[in-house]
């Protein structure tokens, strides 16, 4: 399999990223040499689509690990941030991470949200032969795991689920998520599609990647013994094209509808549940040092959330696991430290697998 680098690829990219039309991308790419699946990637199709679906440590047995992503500030949200997880764990577990419809290589949708990819997942891993389950769910995929365990806990055998900076569904962070960029992106939508389709985002979209790669060059400096950067990289760079900026758009627009269901649920009682917490939010307090208002709002948001997830481990029986100094992207720059909340959670004597 041939690597490609960030800035190998970008120039095509950004051609394809410019094209508002699906012919003008196809052109574009017929024009150069098309790289290969990343190692370990397939394509599962469904009847609700074609979904992006990376599956490593297939000789492993016990319970499927399955890895959903959520964003991170920029809302982007796909398979890039396991780049360093998914291989660790790889090496005890059977782990697939699957990719929402319009994100990485998954099929393009004009109806995209966190709630339906519950739904969405349970047709994937019905094509996969798996029943028996362990959920780890980043940040607002927190609302898609809560879903696939209250419509589909009779149809497979979940074992346990471990959230990473999950959503919490309370009133006070509620108003903040659906705040601002959630209530512009609903609001301007359908004006904000065709503006991305003309490519008038790309060169934005761009730069935004490109301090994102730095910022991660920067988390995992300290250990990158299991970072998978060819993969990394390979996913960040579709970021770029407009099919997955304007599924980007379509899921900030959904977001606060997705909030509101999730809000609906209890939490969950009947499996463990562990929580991993960082403090990711004192870069936003920090950031908003000027406004006493906003930085109180914010220090509420904090202490709301470390409270639900604390509680919410401890009603289930799982683990709250509190990160201080820690970045959001949690998944890359602590891969340990998931990695054993996981195995905690899937043997109680905390043994090897």
């Amino acid at each position: 399999m041939k690597v490609y680098s960030l800035l190998m690829l970008l120039p095509l990219l950004f051609s394809m990223a410019v094209s508002p039309s699906a012919s003008a991308a196809d052109d574009a790419v017929a024009s150069a040499e098309q790289p290969q699946l990343p190692e370990h990637s397939r394509l599962v199709s469904t009847t609700a689509g074609q979904f992006h679906v990376r599956a490593m440590g297939l000789e492993n047995s016990g319970p499927a690990v399955v890895l959903l992503a959520g964003p991170n500030h920029n809302y982007h949200s796909d398979s890039a941030w396991f780049a360093a997880l998914q291989p660790l764990l790889a090496q005890q577990y059977r782990v697939y991470s699957v990719d929402r419809l319009g994100n990485a290589l998954s099929s393009y949708s004009e109806e995209v949200s966190y709630r339906r990819f519950a739904d969405d997942l349970a047709l994937v891993l019905q094509q996969l032969g798996e029943t028996e389950l362990a959920v780890v769910a980043f940040a607002s995929a927190s609302i898609s795991a809560r879903w696939f365990y209250q419509s589909y806990q009779q149809q497979f055998a979940i074992q346990a689920m471990l959230y990473i900076d999950p959503d919490i569904p309370l009133p006070h962070s509620l108003s903040l998520y659906q705040g601002y960029p959630a209530d512009w992106y609903q609001a301007n939508l359908d004006k904000l599609l065709p503006h991305l389709a003309a490519g008038n985002w790309t060169a934005r979209t761009q730069e935004k990647l490109e301090a994102e790669h730095q910022q991660v060059r920067e988390l995992v400096a300290q250990d990158s013994s299991v970072m998978d950067w060819s993969y990394f990289e390979q996913i960040m760079q579709l970021r770029l094209l407009v099919p997955q900026q304007q599924t980007r758009a379509r899921e900030i627009a959904a977001y606060r509808a997705d909030l509101e269901s999730y809000a609906s649920l209890a939490m969950i009682t009947k499996i463990p549940v562990s929580v991993i917490d960082s403090d990711f939010e004192r870069q936003e307090i920090a950031a908003a040092a000027d406004d006493a208002e906003l930085v109180a709002a914010l220090q509420q948001w904090q202490r709301e959330g470390s409270a639900w997830s604390a509680e919410q481990a401890k009603i289930s029986g799982g683990q709250y696991i509190p990160l201080p100094d820690s970045d959001h992207l949690v998944p890359l720059q602590h891969p340990q430290v998931v990695e054993k909340a996981l195995t905690k959670l899937l043997n109680a004597d905390g043994d090897d697998h």
